[in-house]
């Protein structure tokens, strides 16, 4: 067996990486944090209340508490800052989904990414502490 053949034998399948990298996140505040700041960064568009970008207080709101979340889970409590993170994930793309993809706009449609991005994160961890997965 050649050397470049064995190391592909011993690297882990795709879907390993993903699933580890995604574990490895959900027990950092900074996915959470970026998500905050990038909430906090519409606050422009969201007082000019452009198409697809929440209102100002749902802005408001929505940064801070995705920051406390960030906040529980730096404070050593990754488990319930996964399931707060989660839970208010759901919560906004319950709220702003569909008007954020019907406005076909950059900024609503990658704000809705960050989003989904971060309920796939913290999710799982919520799912798996909860024994569903």
């Amino acid at each position: 067996m050649s050397k470049a053949s064995s190391a592909l034998a011993t690297e882990q399948p795709v879907e390993n990486k993903i699933t580890a990298w995604i574990d490895k996140q959900a027990e950092s505040p900074y996915p959470m944090w970026a998500l905050s700041a990038a909430t906090l960064a519409t606050l422009p568009l969201s007082v000019k209340k452009a198409p697809g970008i929440p209102g100002l207080f749902q802005t408001m709101a929505f940064a801070g508490i995705f920051a406390g979340a960030g906040y529980v889970t730096n404070a050593g409590d990754a488990e319930n800052g996964s399931g707060i993170a989660t839970a208010w994930c759901l919560s906004w793309s319950f709220l702003n989904a569909k008007s954020a993809l019907k406005s076909m706009r950059p900024v609503p449609i990658a704000l809705l990414g960050a989003v989904a991005l971060n309920t796939v994160i913290y999710g799982k961890k919520t799912l798996q502490v909860n024994g569903y997965i």
